[in-house]
């Protein structure tokens, strides 16, 4: 059983960056939608700074960065009032200061900051913007990264209404974190949860002749994973169906693949083989530039 703390994770308070892209629209609506099905409260932020082009300040009736903030800010509330979210306590802001500082710094208590994946600034050929890109890699919560052109939520959920939430499993600290994470999203929103544990064979090793008899990188793997498994097993119950499966391949190809119909893929900020010094693995760098779903990176 995994010695880590078995506190039940909590999502009270979301926050989400909106800068009037259609990005940005679109992480708005799903934070909208998420805070309904888990009861949280969502902060929307805009950013705004004086350019470091200018020597002097504006004088008064001339046009402001804040001015052209608050306009954003004005457009959210009308997604937020044509969204109808009635039952979620919404507050609206904009504050000065480069996006991602306000960001962070936003979110520093928050239970969950939402980005979209390319804001206003991105370039077309960019998967993920330099501010989620930094959001992911330098906040003290989990970011979910939304990804997608339009305000139109792909209809993910089966038959009978159960979406499936896509966590990938390694046996690190951070990934049973990240599936505590996962299943407290699925009691909430009524999902099912899919854990995936990837294994690959040594490349130097001959695949018929393994070193030793009773040993193989897929048994490997699935003890490896078990304690990340363990570590969310007190919050599993009728209420929440999790399928555990073995695949072999790249982590990432893997995950993406079996993300390709889910609603959320959750990953925890490093795996086992991360290097203490990189604050995001490449795993999850990849799936947050890649999945066509929602990635979450859960950070802890």
């Amino acid at each position: 059983m995994s010695t880590e703390t078995t506190t039940a994770p909590t999502i009270d308070r979301i926050v989400v960056g909106f800068d009037g892209s259609e990005q940005s629209t679109a992480a708005l609506e799903r934070t909208l939608t998420l805070a309904e099905g888990v009861g949280a409260a969502v902060d929307v932020v805009t950013s705004w700074r004086w350019p470091l082009t200018w020597s002097t300040l504006p004088v008064a009736n001339t046009w402001s960065p804040l001015h052209d903030a608050e306009e954003i800010r004005q457009h959210a509330v009308e997604v937020i009032e044509r969204h109808g979210s009635h039952t979620v306590d919404v507050t609206t802001r904009a504050v000065e200061g480069g996006a991602t500082e306000v960001l962070l710094g936003t979110a520093a208590d928050a239970d969950l900051l939402v980005v979209g994946s390319r804001g206003r600034g991105g370039f077309r050929g960019l998967l993920l913007g330099s501010v989620s890109a930094a959001c992911i890699q330098h906040a003290t919560c989990p970011v979910l990264v939304h990804r997608g052109e339009d305000t139109t939520t792909p209809d993910t959920t089966a038959p009978d209404g159960r979406g499936t939430i896509v966590v990938g499993v390694d046996g690190s600290p951070e990934s049973g974190r990240a599936l505590r994470f996962a299943v407290l999203l699925a009691r909430k929103l009524g999902h099912d949860v899919r854990t995936i544990t990837t294994w690959q064979w040594p490349e130097a090793l001959n695949r018929d002749e393994p070193p030793f008899d009773h040993w193989s990188p897929e048994q490997d793997a699935l003890s490896t994973a078990s304690s990340a498994l363990d570590a969310a097993e007190d919050l599993i119950d009728d209420d929440v169906q999790v399928r555990s499966e073995l695949v072999e391949g790249p982590a990432a190809a893997v995950l993406l693949e079996a993300s390709r119909d889910a609603t959320l893929l959750v990953l925890g900020s490093r795996g086992l083989g991360g290097f203490r010094g990189l604050l995001v693995g490449s795993v999850g760098q990849e799936c947050a530039q890649h999945a066509s779903c929602p990635v979450v990176i859960h950070r802890s």
